[in-house]
């Protein structure tokens, strides 16, 4: 048995369908793979790090100004704390976005090098100024209350939140302005094969 190809003799482009030919049987057999459509799909991350805590401050966000959907995977945020605390529960809530401007930019790296750059108009930010669209997606409560804690938390989603072309992601720092630092990372996918 070996990987061969057959000639699709009505396309005259050259076109060839995958085959398995069995030489004892004189036969060729087509051949048909399935995959989860995120293994073809390339995969990206965005972090902010060290982020100062601030009331209503937008941490992080994602802008799709592409043309393409991003599928968000996995979030976790964390929260330094920089001072003594009693009692501190800090929020911050991950919320769709229906405009962003400002703010500074943020680095897209690839988890696979050989993945193509993010399509043109997909961006990344801190500190921007976020129209928010909808209810909030996710809430996130951490509590480090010494100084030096640390605390993390990891959104569990049933499934990919999904950002259409002309919206965004976003997360903001609830009402509490706290002390201490923020730090998150969002992975997320670009669709190149849709479900």
């Amino acid at each position: 048995m070996s990987e061969s190809y057959i000639q699709l003799p009505p396309d005259s482009t050259g076109k060839k369908v995958r085959s398995i030919y069995y030489p004892d049987k004189g036969v060729y057999e087509e051949v048909g793979l399935s995959k989860n459509i995120e293994s073809t799909n390339p995969f990206y991350a965005v972090s902010v790090s060290a982020s100062a805590v601030a009331a209503g401050k937008h941490h992080i966000t994602i802008w799709n100004g592409s043309t393409s959907y991003i599928r968000i995977h996995v979030v976790k945020v964390g929260m330094h704390s920089t001072a003594a605390v009693t009692g501190f529960v800090m929020q911050f809530i991950l919320q769709r976005a229906s405009a962003v401007s400002g703010g500074t930019a943020l680095t897209i790296v690839k988890f696979d090098p050989r993945d193509p750059d993010p399509p043109t108009g997909i961006s990344a930010t801190t500190g921007a100024t976020v129209t928010l669209k909808e209810a909030p997606l996710f809430i996130f409560t951490v509590n480090p209350e010494e100084t030096g804690g640390t605390a993390w938390e990891l959104a569990y989603l049933p499934k990919p939140i999904v950002i259409a072309p002309g919206e965004g992601i976003t997360i903001q720092q609830y009402g509490t302005a706290g002390v201490g630092l923020f730090n998150a990372v969002i992975i997320f996918s670009i669709e190149v094969v849709t479900p």
